[in-house]
């Protein structure tokens, strides 16, 4: 991508520039997989980013997009960089790929082929061409709008002598990087509380993958939602935030909730977040995922459908995490522990777990705090009792402040 040095500033180690180049520029640019960078969230629907089409006609004013980049020449003198990722502006970005995409449609196949034809019927006739590319109708007729009132020329101007503001980052550590993006979206449209927890646990993501089994799958916030995910999990299937939750629980041996008072206190505790990160070795996450499976299996055995989503809901991993790492200096290591509460899952009593959880007059309680803290302790009194009875539900419930 070509470019001109508007200004830049250093901080520490680190250089930001800011550049101005051409739409055509940097879209002509953009790596194939530029919407697979991994602290980026998935494309979120945003109907003022839907009209960009507008903007984009007019020539308007495109806030900033802010890259980084592993190229040390940023800044010299020939100007050019060829290496970057998106830190802040994928919606933006994928939007006026979109539009760019639309209007090389419009002037490859469409101009000349609708001579008589009205809106509605442009749009039908290419709707599989504008399907193929992830257009709208709506986008195609306002370029063709444009075409008819300015010419190609001026059409393709829109693009080459557009020019856009951007921020490019030098020397950022991918710590850096992440809060960087989570500062950067601070303003905007929230960034999804599970998304920020997987961000400050990325780097634990390679070494669970490597260590998984093909019969354990593990999928990203941005990928799928938490919704989406519940309605069609398999036994050996988690989201990626599912499983810190259960990790950290375990260290603290008591359930956490993955809200943003927590990502907070990981983001304004770097040592603390540090000391967990070390804290999940090699070995320990190879147990953890031995343990994870080996419960979630049990869980199927003994109760079918019903335990396999009761298993994959986060409260519950959580709680039963909390439950082992309370009592594994007294019953055994994670793996004793959780092989053991395997065998003996049935006594869990989820039957009586749902009823006792509808019992609940919800109007005085927090339902997740109610179910999580219960969770926790019947499963630990089911432990430490080395499995003589099953879980009395009721009476767990019952224990509770309503």
């Amino acid at each position: 991508m070509y470019y001109s040095v508007l200004d830049f500033k250093s901080e520490g180690s680190n250089k930001c520039f800011l550049i101005r180049s051409s739409l055509q520029e940097y879209l002509s640019s953009l790596p194939e997989d530029y919407d697979k960078y991994s602290v980026q969230r998935s494309i979120v629907s945003n109907v003022y980013l839907d009209r960009m089409i507008d903007t984009v006609l007019n020539k308007g004013h495109i806030p900033s997009i802010t890259l980084i980049s592993a190229d040390v020449d940023i800044g010299s003198s020939d100007h050019t960089t060829h290496e970057f990722k998106i830190l802040d502006g994928l919606q933006r970005t994928f939007r006026l790929k979109l539009i760019s995409d639309t209007k090389d449609l419009f002037l490859e196949k469409v101009m000349g082929q609708v001579d008589g034809l009205s809106d509605f019927q442009i749009k039908r006739k290419f709707r599989e061409e504008l399907l193929s590319i992830g257009s709208a109708g709506s986008i195609l007729i306002a370029i063709k709008d444009y075409f008819e009132r300015n010419g190609k020329e001026h059409l393709e101007q829109c693009f080459s002598e557009n020019f856009q503001w951007f921020e490019i980052w030098v020397g950022l550590t991918p710590e850096e990087e992440i809060r960087k993006m989570l500062m950067l979206n601070a303003g905007h449209k929230p960034v999804n509380i599970k998304h920020q927890l997987e961000l400050l646990f990325l780097n634990v993501l390679p070494v669970i993958s490597e260590i998984k089994s093909q019969k354990v799958t593990i999928v990203r916030e941005k990928d799928v939602s938490a919704t989406s995910f519940s309605k069609t999990r398999g036994v050996g299937d988690y989201q990626f935030s599912q499983l810190i939750a259960a990790l950290v629980s375990y260290v603290e041996r008591a359930p956490i909730t993955t809200n943003t008072m927590f990502v907070e206190s990981m983001q304004n505790d770097q040592g603390k977040l540090e000391a967990f990160v070390e804290m999940f070795s090699y070995q320990f996450l190879e147990h953890f995922i031995h343990s994870l499976y080996t419960l979630d299996v049990a869980a199927y055995d003994a109760f079918g459908k019903d335990g396999v989503q009761w298993f994959g809901r986060e409260v519950s991993l959580a709680a039963i995490f909390a439950a082992i790492g309370s009592s594994a200096e007294s019953s055994g290591s994670m793996l004793e522990v959780s092989e053991e509460l395997a065998k003996n899952f049935g006594l869990s009593n989820l039957i009586g777990y749902e009823e006792a959880r509808n019992s609940v007059d919800l109007a005085k309680v927090n339902v997740g705090n109610i179910n999580k803290r219960s969770i926790f302790k019947g499963f630990e009194q089911l432990i430490q009792s080395k499995y003589n009875r099953g879980i009395d539900w009721a009476s767990v419930f019952a224990r509770e402040p309503q």
